[in-house]
């Protein structure tokens, strides 16, 4: 597979790629270095604005990617939809994998596979880890692999069970593996910071149905190892075959 481009998609106008709509919902990828929403300026260009543009209104998000984050969001198409996925997130009902890319080599980076857990607090536009005081923060790292073409670099598999501010940015770079490019959280400065919310499984509003998404390839991705897009792939079979019973259908599956 050639390496894919890493610079931020940020070019005004440019079409939101669209993975669901219902009335209720929309699944769309959001591209790196485009802020969600900017609500202090409506106009401004935002993964909101061009969705609106694209002739949806009425959208409410229910959660955020930072702005240089690329990958799957979930949008609520009317206060109840919006009700409905903010208690689903408030009970951590939301099954979310995300793909970093960390200053580690894999054979440094391994050892930070397993479960985490850190109390952060937000100062400003920033969030730090401390000792008390902070919200509980958890995620697992469940599997490294090495950056294909960069030895010195790693890629984390990594859940995600809080959403807190800058969460895995933050609470990776305070266990030693900055993202690459990330110079807010101490990584080294270079190519666009490369995180990626790949899987997202919800249950969605009124069926209570589970739906599972995976975000297919896009020019915001780094180059992956095959070992990396088999996990992948494998935790989404794991997913369908853990949730069978209520039917769930697997969207997105080609990597």
């Amino acid at each position: 597979m050639p390496p894919q481009s890493r610079k931020p998609n940020t070019r005004a106008g440019e079409a939101i790629q669209i993975l669901h709509v219902s009335p209720h919902e929309i699944v769309a990828l959001k591209p790196a270095g485009l802020a969600s929403e900017l609500p202090r300026d409506p106009a401004a260009d935002s993964f909101v604005r061009r969705l609106e543009a694209q002739g949806f209104t009425g959208l409410k998000l229910v959660h955020r990617l930072d702005s240089p984050t690329c990958g799957l969001m979930l949008v609520a198409r009317s206060a109840e939809a919006a009700a409905h996925y903010s208690c689903e997130i408030a009970e951590r009902r939301w099954q979310k994998w995300y793909v970093a890319q960390v200053a580690l080599p894999n054979h440094k980076a391994q050892q930070l596979v397993g479960a985490h857990k850190a109390y952060l607090k937000v100062e400003g536009a920033s969030a730090r880890v401390v000792r008390s005081g902070g919200k509980p923060s958890f995620l697992d790292v469940t599997l490294t692999t090495p950056v294909p073409d960069s030895p010195a670099e790693s890629h984390f598999l990594v859940q995600l069970h809080t959403g807190r501010l800058h969460q895995i940015r933050v609470m990776l770079a305070h266990r030693g593996a900055p993202l690459s490019g990330d110079t807010r959280y101490g990584g080294p400065a270079g190519p666009a910071m490369y995180l990626e919310h790949v899987i997202l499984a919800v249950r969605i509003f009124k069926s209570l149905e589970w739906r599972v998404w995976l975000a297919p390839r896009h020019p915001d991705r780094a180059r992956w190892a095959p070992a990396l897009s088999d996990a992948v792939e494998a935790r989404v079979r794991t997913l369908s075959a853990s949730l069978s019973q209520e039917q769930i259908p697997v969207l997105n599956v080609t990597l």
